[in-house]
């Protein structure tokens, strides 16, 4: 093998030592040390990793977090992120409903809203799906934080779901009348 230089390195006196000059070991540790790495290697990652992660979460400390401090998180609790979910698909019902109603003759109140509907209805739908996957988001990162001093983004989150339910159950009782 060449250097930088393009000459051949020199030979030191280590470089001429065979493995077992530089390890003293006996036979009886060695075949312990290779008994030991023919195992599984545990680092490997299975379905059952995956899902026992995602569901119970890692490390054993996942309940030691302090609850009076501001931190963000790697890993989010799971109803957490159902939760989420649950508000962006009611985000679309609420779009849809919206449509419907505002085709039967209602008016909408969000000023806001009202221009994009204006422009158009697809653009109305698609700023309403992503600012509410923004704020979902944002939520679910500072799930641990004191937004504002009041309240934290986790009970916000399951708010918003609460509110958004009755925002569908109004809605839904609109459609109902307004069919008559």
């Amino acid at each position: 093998m060449l250097n930088f230089l393009g000459k051949q390195p020199l030979k030191t006196k280590n470089d001429k030592m065979s493995h077992q000059e530089h390890s003293p070991a006996t036979d009886v540790a060695a075949t312990a040390i290779t008994e030991r790495r023919e195992k599984h290697d545990r680092r490997l990652h299975s379905w059952r990793t995956v899902t026992y992660c995602g569901f119970q979460g890692r490390g054993r400390r996942r309940h030691a977090r302090r609850n009076e401090h501001n931190y963000y998180l790697d890993w989010y609790d799971p109803r957490l992120v159902f939760t989420g979910i649950a508000i962006l698909f009611m985000s679309c019902l609420d779009a849809l409903f919206t449509l419907t109603l505002l085709s039967r003759g209602a008016h909408e109140a969000n000023y806001f809203m009202a221009r994009l509907m204006e422009t158009s209805d697809d653009l109305f739908v698609a700023v309403k799906l992503a600012v509410t996957a923004f704020a979902i988001v944002f939520l679910l990162m500072h799930s641990h934080f004191q937004l504002l001093r009041i309240i934290s983004g986790k009970r916000l989150l399951q708010i918003v779901v609460a509110v958004y339910g009755l925002l569908i159950g109004y809605e839904l009782i609109l459609l109902g009348v307004m069919r008559n």
